[in-house]
């Protein structure tokens, strides 16, 4: 059974506290869309919040709070940077919750994040929407970003498809990526990515992820997102339906969905599924990838 209450948290005075008996969530309505809080009852938040930045709003410079948040893509400023420092509206679902963004001025685009928890599981059921409310055609994707807490460790497939003589997927670099960083794990069968809460330096990677998973253990908590990679679809950045981002407070978990040439009134919706375990072990190489992480994944999945 899904419990919904109003709760303040960290400052915000009108959030929404999604419960069932193994997990919680908390959205804040005086910001965002966001989705500041994920974990188990009675546990820790697997997403960071920026304390500085906690319970503030208003104003003209965007703040990333920490949390899940939704954006659009391909990243630009000021577009991608529109502050969301207002307060939004919300509809209070039987087992979850819908924020929704007022439409942004400048870009004349929508974002509502609809959230649901599983009745029983430790599972929450994610719709990001961007709808075009302009006069105008805009070339979008939608961009679901989770600010991960400090101080873990992150799984990402790598894309396992014969092509023959031909190249396989492309692996995407930003100007300050370094592929010698101490952070990451080149592997054979996965991208093992440390968060150093000691390394300000950033590091970006981005490909097209066709297991359409990837995930996040620290403390224990495995934080797993799941998601459809559309095969064949054109994505942002070189290709890109997943990129990850790191820096000293933060590690970020990013799902894109396919370009879409989003005709005025028209809406993008994409899907994302969490789940979390509880894990015993730390990962440092493959080896412990396989022995922790692929059993508890779904079957399709693997």
């Amino acid at each position: 059974m899904v419990e919904v209450k109003k709760v303040e948290f960290k400052g915000w005075e009108n959030c929404f506290l999604i419960s069932n008996e193994k997990v919680e969530a908390i959205a804040t309505t005086d910001v965002g869309p966001r989705i500041i809080y994920f974990g188990f009852k009675d546990g820790k938040n697997v997403f960071s919040v920026v304390e500085d930045q906690a319970g503030k709003k208003g104003g003209d410079e965007w703040r990333i709070y920490g949390g899940t948040r939704l954006w659009h893509s391909p990243e630009a400023m000021p577009r991608s940077y529109y502050p969301d420092n207002t307060p939004i509206e919300c509809e209070i679902l039987p087992d979850g919750i819908v924020l929704i963004q007022p439409t942004e001025e400048w870009t004349k685009l929508q974002k509502i994040i609809e959230f649901k928890l599983d009745p029983s599981l430790p599972k929450a059921y994610v719709a990001y929407r961007i709808k075009n409310n302009g006069l105008f055609d805009v070339k979008v994707a939608a961009w679901a970003l989770s600010v991960m807490r400090p101080g873990g460790v992150e799984v990402m497939p790598i894309p396992k498809i014969d092509t023959g003589l031909l190249p396989s997927y492309p692996l995407v670099m930003w100007p300050y990526t370094k592929l010698n960083d101490h952070r990451v794990v080149w592997g054979e069968d996965f991208i093992i990515l440390k968060q150093d809460p000691n390394c300000k330096p950033p590091f970006k990677i981005g490909y097209p992820n066709l297991d359409g998973w990837a995930c996040y253990l620290n403390d224990g908590d495995l934080f797993i997102k799941y998601y459809k990679h559309v095969e064949g679809a054109e994505y942002p950045d070189f290709g890109s339906s997943y990129e990850t981002y790191t820096t000293d407070f933060m590690l970020e978990m990013e799902t894109l969905s396919p370009l879409y040439n989003l005709l005025p009134g028209s809406e993008i919706v994409h899907h994302e599924e969490w789940e979390l375990n509880k894990v015993a072990g730390e990962i440092k190489c493959e080896d412990d990838v396989k022995r922790l992480i692929l059993p508890l994944l779904k079957k399709d999945a693997k």
